[in-house]
């Protein structure tokens, strides 16, 4: 039976009743809200005054029950988590902590005083439930063991705090070196959002970077949360084919590099799909060789170097986690896609729609069309 990260959650005075509480689908019609929270408010009584400490955590034979306490307030409150899924303890942890900050600023007014008894406002908290599940990913959750058994199309996913890089849920089939991607994978989209946050004022949804052997990574921003997904991708790129091109080779790019006019006429011949609606040719240190702008709406030449720090930062994870040459690193934002195709010591910047561009299966095919006019 497919386990449930979250079964129950419940918000517990210190007299012990169960002023709020949230159940997963099925799990409300065997739990008596009153007679848990009573239990577990005389437990955690019994262990304070017979241990002077008190409880964090208790293992019944199936359910971990997780507690944390607030006391600054009028109101005195346990928070406490339910579930059947240890794997997901870390992670669980950082979610009661969300709760518990979400709750009391939601109610402070009513919880720094004498309480009335009627607990009817708090149901309006089923709203941030909903939110705070999907800020930490747990909406994804559930579906992985499908994910995983698809033809072993995923390879691995990891649950990352996007500041220190604490890994907090990992599940994998294979090796993954989790202190690089626990740095790495940060790093990514810390670079993607100095490009977007800063200039074009858009949030990112997801990057992705696939290597010359069709290993691609994922990396889903969430507001609390980083999740990285590997694949081994479905779409075989024709990564040998790619890489006899003369711009991969260390003979070709010294030349390619002295006179670098030579490369911009090869790219001029390029007809991108009708959704890009605006291309650049440059190199690593951002300088312009070529561009195609079909659509004008905003002018990104200014924003090339910002650009060429993501795509350093994809083409270092590539090296580091895969030990593979990276072929094309993406942002998708909220509006705009962008698409760094690498060539060397050369880059072609890829620039559409997000309502046209959010596949990133389609995008690696996008970028096929491309590699095969050259």
């Amino acid at each position: 039976m497919k386990k449930k990260m979250i079964e129950d959650l419940l918000v517990i005075t210190e007299a012990g009743q169960a002023i709020y509480s949230w159940h997963q689908k099925g799990n409300n019609e065997d739990f008596n809200d009153d007679l848990i929270s009573g239990f577990l408010t005389a437990l955690n009584s019994f262990a304070t005054i017979e241990r002077g400490e008190d409880i964090k955590s208790l293992k019944l034979r199936e359910t971990l029950i997780l507690f944390e306490k607030k006391e600054e307030l009028v109101q005195k409150l346990t928070f406490v988590i339910t579930t059947k899924n240890e794997d997901v303890i870390e992670l669980l942890h950082a979610v009661v902590h969300e709760v518990m900050d979400q709750f009391i600023l939601s109610f402070k007014d009513v919880l720094d005083k004498e309480f009335n008894g009627n607990i009817t406002p708090f149901r309006k908290f089923d709203q941030n439930i909903t939110r705070i599940l999907n800020y930490y990913g747990l909406d994804t959750l559930e579906s992985l063991d499908k994910e995983f058994s698809q033809e072993n199309f995923l390879k691995a996913v990891l649950f990352i705090e996007p500041k220190g890089g604490n890994i907090f849920f990992a599940k994998a089939n294979e090796y993954i070196n989790k202190e690089k991607m626990s740095f790495l994978v940060p790093l990514l989209v810390n670079s993607s959002k100095l490009l977007y946050k800063n200039n074009l004022n858009q949030e990112i949804n997801w990057l992705t970077l696939s290597t010359v052997e069709n290993e691609i990574l994922l990396i889903d921003i969430r507001y609390r949360i980083i999740i990285a997904r590997i694949y081994k991708s479905q779409f075989i790129l024709k990564t040998q084919e790619i890489l006899k091109l003369p711009y991969f080779s260390e003979k070709s790019k010294n030349a390619y590099l002295k006179k670098p006019q030579k490369i911009a006429d090869k790219f001029k011949n390029i007809h991108p799909p009708p959704n890009i609606k605006q291309l650049f040719l440059v190199d690593l240190l951002g300088k312009i060789f070529f561009k195609k702008v079909i659509d004008d709406s905003f002018n990104y030449d200014n924003l090339i170097p910002e650009t060429i720090s993501f795509l350093t930062s994809s083409k270092k994870s590539s090296e580091e986690i895969f030990k593979r040459i990276m072929l094309i690193s993406i942002i998708s934002g909220v509006n705009t896609t962008t698409i760094c195709m690498n060539f060397g010591n050369f880059a072609l910047i890829l620039l559409g729609n997000t309502k046209e561009l959010n596949d990133f299966q389609e995008l690696q095919k996008l970028c096929m069309i491309i590699y095969e006019q050259l």
